[in-house]
């Protein structure tokens, strides 16, 4: 029986909704609750991403988990399962992730004042300019072994992108749809032949702009939640940006934090294209100590991608002449506080989250975004 996306198989191999700017999703049979689809077979013999052994298995559960709320025992909203015996727990740990994790950028309590014509030579000459290397040998085809060294990383740079951005106008929904549907144009246009230098042709990812609550196989989020600026659904391989809560953070003169921003979240969908997301996933079954380190890794890792998409388009966006706009942008105004305790640190630190845009932007190649092999310094 074909699950709520008309879609029998593995998670991460379903379609993704059509690309572009969509408005929010219209009420759905899981809307009124929480919805149980049948039990599914997984595919026998199927290769695990970075596993050298096959397995099958079988999942069930529920696909209306929520992501926030989390709290110390939780990893980005969900909790891994009891250990079982190795070929079933890869099966369901997969599965579930990939059916509930919403990864989502906060913002912390500044926010930045007034936009500027800064003018500042790249912040190569003062930035970081790192390309990690792993000090560890992990055994072949593990999922350690995948983290530290994926095809991801050989992939090289973007190129140069003609991407003028859109103004924000008032910063409402309708301006907002406008922005984001050039820059998300941009980002596929980017990406695209990076995946298909990978060998994938999965479809574009798809992108909801809200100002009304929405229901996502991720969970239910409404405008002004928290601090959820925007989130990735790897479910269904859509991102979800608040158009309030972004403009309350930033207003419309801060157009470089919402260039971040969903270059960020973009960044999540690199990461589950590239199967990065699941190998972390399999690492974290047997590392579960792992959890927060593990989780801003990921985040920085994010924010890093979305450096090398801001090196792609810096010159016909443009911001090369708001260099230290940018800089002061990508290092104040997203992660956490050093006042957040240790055990909710999912994101890394404000500086951390500067460190990595910059770096992919200065590098201007994948290869800058190994954070798995980062020293622990570096993902505070």
């Amino acid at each position: 029986m074909s699950n709520p996306y008309g879609y029998d198989g593995r998670p991460q191999d379903r379609p993704a909704p059509p690309p572009g700017v969509l408005p929010p999703p219209q009420a759905t049979q899981w809307q009124q609750g929480t919805y149980a689809p049948p039990r599914q077979p997984y595919p026998p013999q199927q290769q695990y991403p970075g596993q050298q052994g096959q397995y099958q298995g079988q999942y069930q559960g529920q696909w209306a988990q929520p992501y926030y709320g989390g709290g110390p025992n939780h990893f980005n909203g969900f909790q891994p399962r009891r250990r079982k015996s190795s070929a079933i727990r890869l099966v369901l740990l997969g599965f579930f992730v990939v059916a509930f994790v919403g990864i989502a950028l906060s913002v912390v309590g500044v926010m930045l004042a007034g936009g500027g014509s800064d003018t500042a030579s790249r912040p190569s000459t003062n930035g970081p300019s790192v390309v990690p290397t792993a000090t560890t040998n992990p055994e072949k085809g593990t999922a350690e072994d995948f983290l530290l060294n994926a095809p991801i990383y050989q992939v090289g740079g973007l190129g140069e992108l003609n991407c003028p951005a859109e103004k924000l106008g008032d910063g409402g929904l309708a301006a907002q749809k406008v922005y984001y549907e050039k820059l998300f144009k941009c980002l596929n246009d980017a990406w695209r032949p990076a995946f298909a230098k990978l060998g994938s042709d999965k479809p574009d990812p798809g992108l909801v702009v809200f100002d009304q609550p929405v229901v996502t196989p991720c969970g239910r989020f409404a405008p002004l939640s928290g601090r959820v600026l925007a989130f990735y659904c790897y479910g269904n391989s859509v991102m979800y940006t608040d158009a309030k809560q972004m403009n309350k953070a930033f207003g419309s003169k801060q157009d470089l934090a919402f260039l971040m921003t969903i270059a960020h979240e973009y960044g999540h969908h690199v990461q589950g294209v590239s199967d990065l997301f699941y190998a972390r996933a399999v690492y974290l079954q047997d590392h579960p100590e792992e959890k927060l380190e593990s989780s801003r890794r990921n985040e920085l890792q994010a924010s890093c991608f979305a450096g090398v998409f801001s090196r792609a388009v810096e010159k016909s966006y443009p911001f090369t002449n708001r260099m230290a706009e940018f800089e002061r942008q990508a290092s104040n105004s997203f992660g956490e506080s050093p006042n957040t305790p240790e055990d909710e640190r999912t994101h890394g630190l404000a500086t951390s989250q500067g460190f990595w845009i910059l770096n992919g932007l200065n590098v201007g190649e994948t290869k800058a975004c190994n954070t798995f092999a980062a020293p622990t310094n570096l993902v505070k």
